[in-house]
């Protein structure tokens, strides 16, 4: 139980003499901070502010007696800084209504004499008093703690303490600030040459409190005298510098900054300043970097004088030589201290440039000498510890690069340097060739010459000179990369077109393509990617990868760089650390090639990649998303493979051969694993089904290296043209045993996932060949796959169906009930249970979406009558009831809502408007439907391949006979009982926001079901062939573009004298309602419709 007067108790165990152990103190003042916690923001709740002044006296008494003497020395720093703490928040809660003098009293405690004036120039007039260098340090802590509570940003607070922090911040301007003031000067000026460490500390103080206080109090000659002096102090000079920054970058207006930077003449002093410490040097290069900011600033600001934004650039211009020299410095941190001022600066040379102003003679000379130094900062540091092959292929298990910090810096740092030099080709492209393209073709050059090396960081002979090191050898390969981003950053990169765009405009944007063009050419021939260091093949290969256009104009140059993709420092590298990253750029690199050149090097390539195609399992690589490490990187090769084995005019003996080098291992393996124990203890062995899972995916990925069926054969009942008999015969033996595996341990989540991934596959290049395997994978799947499969399998499904029309219709008729069961059984098993977190309620909105996604593919693919089949027509309303009465009701998903009432939409075109199959359900809306029929041109869309008809012949369906036709009246009567009402209801529920955009989609789609519903109620809409493009009587109360007589249209009757009555619409809205939906147009009844629920909602 906690005592009221516990902090009575801890505040005496805090004071008392002799001490207590320093752990039961630091106790002891928590609970005082507590209490003054409790007190509330301004020190005034629950009647506190008694409670607050004793605490006051005690701690202040503690204070002036104990710590003037020895013991604060002996006192443990953690109990000094929380006591600082305590009487910052006593401070906060009570100042200045409780405690004015709080500010007064800490500074008299360290003996300073009170002063609130301003120092005098001479700085005459500050007494030393009783100085206590010991409480003097103690002042300092409790005036950082309490900047730390009350200004310091990183420190989150609520709008009562802002409110407070605001009012005391206030207060002390008025009374406090100048006292303060005059205290940092006291310590600075008579104890900096004995006690540095109170120095620091003011110093910094001051650097945190100039953001808020009057400047005049610490910019002054005083001030400044001895600041400018400690400057030269070793053991000052770092605080000196950090707090004369704060004092340049403190947010002030562009005509104050100037008369700032003026008075202090910081330029002046800082090229004065001894930097060759990389610590000062740090920390000038800040000050220089904050200098230049403030200068480009008031330089480009248009509310500064002419004279003021001249004499800034002047300024700047002195400046440069300056941020040229830190940039320069060989410690990246000093370097990088300026990069915000460079930043700036170049762009405000940028924005000259664009506004067609001449830069300086001072301007283009730092251009110049900066662009060599950005350049050469992109290196490498010679001493830059790479692993040794050895370490790297014992460490990096999963084939992955390990990015250290220090490989991490680096990264940064690149990319800001190129940043810069980006910017400078923009200002001065002639510049950047010079320097950028020159060094590169330097580089080259000299590998041509002299070779390069992959042990040695510099070159032999010192810089440019004999054998060419890694780091510049390197710095070739990147300025390459550099050069042709810039180029394709304009306007893209095309090496066989005519017309190129050069950045700015300048020169020939064709001879800029011809330039880089070249360069890759010298790359190439250069031997550069002989070298073996882990630095060059990486980036080599990912320029030729990156600029892959370069092999349409330069054909020649494939088979040396494929040559050198298969090398010992390609696929093959003996660092095993970069193996997986060339891999992925073999992918690619083959996917650039024709696939004639592909043949060629077919069996080359297979043997060279073979050794590297082993499958190992290892459960440990399984990683986070379905990565399974190194065998990720090793798909590519599989990949590539096929892609290898794919082109038509390959042997096909040669493709046979190659194709079962590439499945024998993967079949013998797969068939090994599953005859060494049954499928129970199979099913236990978590390595072996990672190794079937490998197996399996190996072999989708080499079919996925063959080109997909095309569009127009997909459906073909004989083989795909692009694949040999051969060949099929090999895919559909890897999809038996696929199929069978899956059968067998369809139990675990990993077969599945393999098996659903290479029969995907299958089907994209087998067309309709797969087909039959698509029955027994839906089966095997859905036995025991999750939501996230289930996922997966509509997505497949609704390809399939797309693909395959309309010879996939039996197979999805058998299909559609078992997935329409398996979709509502998670669903309903959720309505029962309830969702168990935020994941698996996305989740199930997402199948909500993949449902109804797939259900609107089988009515796009002009399968809508696989419903009618015999097996399926009994269960047909059943399938729509919840789509109708849940689906379109749930306002909380509108995605899922627009689909269900848009799948309703497509049902009711295809049974009650269009029922026997004349025209495609994907390109019929209710305007077309309107048109055709006020046109003369039906028999144009009569021509057209009725794949409807086509899928119900496949099926067995008879769309005219007795039993279609009651099937469709009970849709009808379905739609008339259900859905017509849903449409009035779902747009009129408490959370149907219509002016929300993702409702407004709603809403038109509901239109849209309303008017193909009264298009379906027209007395000649079946005609005598059932379509709407039948001619309609001429109308007689409407106008287009539904049309007809609406005297004799039942949805029209059943609407104006039934169901919007029943509603509570008045007789004269609802015949207005009719009208409307029969006369306007699908987005001028959507505005209609709004206003009608608008005015239906109001009482």
């Amino acid at each position: 139980m906690q005592s009221p007067d516990g902090w009575q108790v801890c505040l005496q165990l805090f004071t008392k003499v002799p001490e207590r152990r320093s752990e039961t103190r630091l106790f002891a003042l928590q609970v005082v901070e507590a209490m003054i916690a409790d007190a509330g923001v301004r020190g005034n709740a629950n009647g506190a502010a008694g409670k607050l002044e004793t605490t006051r006296k005690v701690l202040l008494e503690f204070v002036s007696t104990q710590y003037s003497g020895d013991r604060y020395r002996s006192e443990p720093g953690f109990i000094k800084n929380t006591l600082a703490h305590t009487i910052t928040v006593l401070g906060l809660a009570m100042y200045p209504a409780q405690w004015p003098t709080f500010v007064k009293d800490m500074i008299g405690l360290a003996g300073i004499p009170d002063a609130t004036g301003p120092v005098s120039e001479d700085g005459a007039g500050v007494g030393t008093g009783n100085l206590q260098p010991q409480l003097a340090d103690f002042l300092i802590k409790v005036l950082s703690s309490l900047d730390e509570e009350m200004v310091n940003r990183a420190v989150p607070r609520g709008a009562e303490e802002l409110a407070r922090n605001t009012e005391i911040k206030d207060a002390m301007r008025v009374a406090d600030v100048g006292r303060m003031a005059n205290a940092w000067y006291t310590v600075l000026s008579q104890l900096a040459g004995t006690h540095a460490e109170l120095a620091c500390g003011v110093l910094q103080l001051m650097g945190a409190y100039v953001s808020w206080i009057d400047i005049n109090l610490v910019v002054n000659q005083p001030f400044m005298r001895i600041l400018f002096e400690l400057l030269r102090v070793p053991a000052l000079r770092c605080a000196a510098c950090h707090c004369l920054t704060s004092i340049v970058g403190k947010g002030m207006r562009p005509m104050e900054k100037l008369c700032l930077l003026q008075f202090l003449g910081v330029v002046d002093a800082m090229a004065q300043l001894d930097a060759s410490d990389p610590e000062f040097a740090e920390e000038v290069g800040r000050l220089a970097n904050v200098t230049g900011i403030e200068l480009a600033s008031i330089w480009t600001d248009k509310a500064a004088t002419g004279e003021a934004q001249a004499a800034a650039c002047a300024m700047l211009e002195q400046l440069l030589p300056l941020l040229l020299s830190f940039l320069s410095h060989t410690q990246s941190e000093v370097s990088s201290a300026v990069f915000p001022a460079i930043n700036d600066v170049l762009g405000v040379l940028k924005k000259l440039q664009r506004e067609g102003v001449a830069l300086s003679t001072v301007q283009q000379q730092f251009l110049t000498q900066i662009l060599p130094v950005l350049v050469e900062k992109l290196q490498y540091r010679d001493d830059y510890a790479w692993p040794a092959p050895s370490d790297a292929a014992a460490g990096d298990t999963d084939g992955s690069l390990d990015e250290d910090d220090d490989e991490a810096m680096f990264s940064e740092l690149r990319h800001s340097l190129r940043v810069f030099i980006d910017a400078i080709g923009q200002i001065a492209p002639e510049l950047y060739d010079s320097v950028v393209l020159a060094t590169a073709q330097d580089i080259f050059r000299q590998c041509s010459q002299y070779g390069v090396s992959a042990e040695r960081a510099g070159d032999e002979g010192g810089r440019g000179r004999g054998q060419l090191g890694w780091v510049r050898a390197e710095l070739g390969i990147y300025l390459t990369q550099a050069f042709g981003e810039r180029l394709s950053s304009s306007k893209g990169l095309r090496f066989g077109g005519t017309r190129f765009a050069q950045p700015n405009g300048a020169g020939s944007g064709t001879l800029a393509i011809a330039t880089l063009k070249d360069l890759l050419t010298m790359m190439i021939q250069s031997g550069i990617v002989g070298s073996s260091h882990p630095a060059i093949a990486p980036m080599y290969f990912e320029n030729l990868v990156r600029f892959g256009g370069y092999f349409e104009v330069e054909r020649d140059a494939a088979a040396p760089v494929l040559q050198s993709f298969l090398g010992a420092t390609g696929v093959h590298h003996q660092y095993r650390s970069v193996r997986p990253r060339i891999w992925y750029f073999l992918h690619r690199f083959v996917k650039l090639l024709p696939a004639p050149a592909l043949a060629t090097y077919s069996s080359d390539f297979v043997s060279a990649v073979a050794g590297l195609l082993k499958i190992s399992a290892d459960p440990s690589s399984i990683g986070v998303g379905s990565s399974y490490g190194l065998f990720d990187s090793q798909l590519c090769l599989f990949e590539a493979c096929g892609m290898m084995l794919a082109p038509p005019s390959l042997e096909d003996s040669t493709r046979m051969a190659l194709l079962q080098y590439l499945f024998d291992p993967l079949f013998t393996g797969a068939q090994h694993t599953m005859n060494a124990q049954p499928p129970d203890q199979l099913l236990q062995d978590q390595r072996a089904l990672l190794q079937i899972h490998h197996y399996l995916t190996a072999i989708g990925s080499i079919v996925k290296g063959f080109p997909d069926v095309r569009a127009d054969k997909a459906a073909s009942a004989s083989a795909p043209e692009q694949l040999s008999a051969s060949t099929m015969q090999v895919f559909l033996k890897a999809a038996d045993m696929c199929v069978a595996i899956l059968e067998a341990l369809c139990t675990s989540h990993l077969v599945r996932e393999a098996a659903r991934f290479t029969l995907s596959r299958m089907l994209s290049v087998l067309g309709a060949e797969a087909l039959p395997y698509l029955p027994r994978l839906i089966d095997s799947l859905m036995s025991s796959c999750a939501v996230e499969e289930l996922l997966d399998l509509l997505g497949l499904l609704g390809l399939a169906v797309f693909k395959f029309k309309p010879y996939v219709a039996s197979t999805a008729s058998e299909l559609l009930l078992p997935v329409i069961s398996k979709v509502y059984g998670f669903l309903d098993q959720v309505a029962q249970t309830g969702a168990t977190g935020t994941d698996e309620a996305v989740l199930l909105q997402d199948l909500r979406k993949a449902y109804l996604t797939w259900i609107a593919a089988i009515f796009n693919s002009d399968l809508d009558n696989i419903f009618l089949a015999p097996q399926n027509a009994q269960h047909l309303v059943t399938i729509f009831q919840p789509i109708a009465t849940q689906l379109a009701a749930d306002h909380s998903n509108p995605q899922s809502q627009r689909l269900a009432f848009g799948v309703i939409t497509k049902a009711i075109q295809a049974w009650l408007v269009d029922p026997l199959g004349h025209h495609t359900l994907a390109m019929l809306t209710p305007a077309a439907l309107a048109a055709i029929n006020n046109s003369a041109s039906a028999s144009s869309e009569s021509s057209r391949p009725r794949l409807r008809q086509a899928a119900a012949q496949a099926l067995g369906v008879s769309l005219g006979s007795d039993s279609a036709r009651e099937t469709r009246e009970q849709f009808r009567q379905f739609v008339v009982s259900s859905v017509l009402p849903a449409c009035f209801a779902a747009p009129m529920q408490a959370g149907f926001d219509l002016t929300d955009a993702q409702a407004s989609l709603v809403v038109a789609e509901i239109a849209g079901l309303l008017q193909m519903m009264l298009l379906s109620g027209a007395p000649d809409v079946a005609g005598n062939n059932g379509s709407a493009a039948t001619a309609m009587s001429a109308p007689q109360m409407l106008s287009p573009p539904i049309g007809g007589d609406l005297n004799q249209n039942q949805c029209a009757s059943y609407l104006s004298t039934g169901l919007l009555p029943e509603l509570g619409c008045p007789a004269n809205m609802a015949t207005e309602f009719v009208q409307a939906l029969g006369s306007l147009d699908q987005k001028q009844f959507k505005k209609y419709f709004v206003a009608f629920l608008n005015n239906s909602a109001q009482p």
